[in-house]
């Protein structure tokens, strides 16, 4: 090969990577613009386990994808406040996907202190109001080229659900 053919042949190529850089780029981007952020909100709390110094709590958070592609999910990152006060913080167990234009909803498990929480617990559940009000921000960590980590901030209210048969005072 010649001198002239191989300069020719560094040339074709270089303008070829060019060319697959640029597509990439404007593939990315077209990405990029076309997603949408995914929503988080707290679906359920339910007590699993009542002990004299300790409760257990599985809390399940629902994240919703509004995209038309699978989005999978490194992790949640949360914090959630109850009624104006701290409750759980935490990062979800392992990945998982959110099928396209779907939802799943993954369950953490929360461990409270009774003798740290017992004052605020038993203001809240006195005051007889059938929904809980709560506060949940953290970030969306997504698999994917390009897309940085999701912030999200959701309030809300979730039902406060009560054994049957007993006062106001006690829940599940």
């Amino acid at each position: 090969m010649t001198r002239n053919e191989r300069r020719f042949t560094v040339l074709v190529l270089s303008v070829f990577a060019l060319v697959l850089s640029a597509a990439s780029l404007s593939g990315c981007s077209t990405l990029q613009s076309q997603f949408e952020r995914p929503t988080v909100k707290l679906a359920n709390i339910a007590l699993v386990e009542m002990g004299l110094l300790q409760q257990v709590y599985a809390v399940t958070l629902q994240v919703d994808n509004p995209n038309g592609f699978k989005l999978p999910v490194k992790g949640v990152r949360y914090a959630v406040r109850l009624a104006g006060q701290d409750f759980a913080t935490g990062l979800t167990p392992g990945a998982f996907n959110i099928p396209a234009n779907g939802s799943d909803q993954v369950q953490v498990e929360v461990r409270t202190n009774l003798l740290e929480s017992f004052g605020h617990l038993s203001r809240m559940l006195s005051d007889g109001s059938e929904d809980l009000a709560y506060e949940m921000t953290g970030d969306i960590q997504i698999d994917l080229p390009f897309i940085d980590t999701i912030p999200f901030s959701q309030s809300g209210t979730i039902p406060l659900v009560r054994r049957q048969g007993q006062d106001s005072g006690e829940a599940i």
